[in-house]
C-alpha cells in the first residue's frame, strides 16, 4: 500500500499476524514503538514491526512511503490494511 503523510501528520500501525515492513520513500518519518527508542525513518531505511506489535508514525515533512507484510527475502509482499487513524 502507497500514500502520502502531510508534514505532521500522525498514523497508527500495527504488525498484524505477520508482521510489516515500512518503506519511506521521499521525507523524513519519526516511529515509535513501546521499546523506549524513538527512530527516524529516512528513504532507503525500511523499518519493520514484528507480529502483533504497534507504532505511532508522524511525518517530520511532507513524506511517501510504502507500507507491505515482510517475505523472507526482506522484500515487500502483499499489500496490508493495518492503518487506523489517530
Amino acid at each position: 500500500m502507497e500514500f502520502s503523510l502531510a508534514e505532521g501528520e500522525l498514523i497508527r500501525l500495527e504488525g498484524g499476524r505477520e508482521g510489516l515492513v515500512l518503506r519511506c520513500m521521499t521525507g523524513t518519518l519519526w516511529l515509535t514503538k513501546g521499546d523506549g527508542v524513538d527512530y527516524l525513518i529516512h528513504p532507503s531505511r525500511p523499518a519493520s514491526l514484528a507480529k502483533n506489535e504497534a507504532a505511532l508514525v508522524e511525518a517530520l515533512e511532507q513524506s511517501e512511503l510504502i507500507l507491505g507484510e515482510p517475505k523472507s527475502t526482506g522484500n515487500l509482499a502483499r499489500p496490508v490494511i493495518g492503518l487506523a487513524g489517530c
